[in-house]
């Protein structure tokens, strides 16, 4: 699996509470820019179209998929 992009747009802070609620045992690792987070989460999202490298462009989250 590899990343697809990053939502940048559209969580609303109940869905950033809820996220920060579940992701604490999901990190993986951490650097100076990034947290990474194992791929346990799914959700939903709007795109404009995919880069010419393979990933999604301008992502805005809809929903997580439970």
């Amino acid at each position: 699996m590899r990343p697809a992009g990053i939502i940048e747009l559209g969580a609303s802070p109940t869905h950033k509470k809820a996220f920060y609620g579940v992701v604490k045992p999901l990190i993986t690792g951490e650097d100076r820019d990034f947290v990474y987070v194992a791929p346990r989460i799914r959700a939903r999202v709007k795109m404009r179209n995919w880069t010419r490298a393979g990933m999604l462009r301008t992502l805005m989250f809809t929903e997580f998929i439970v």
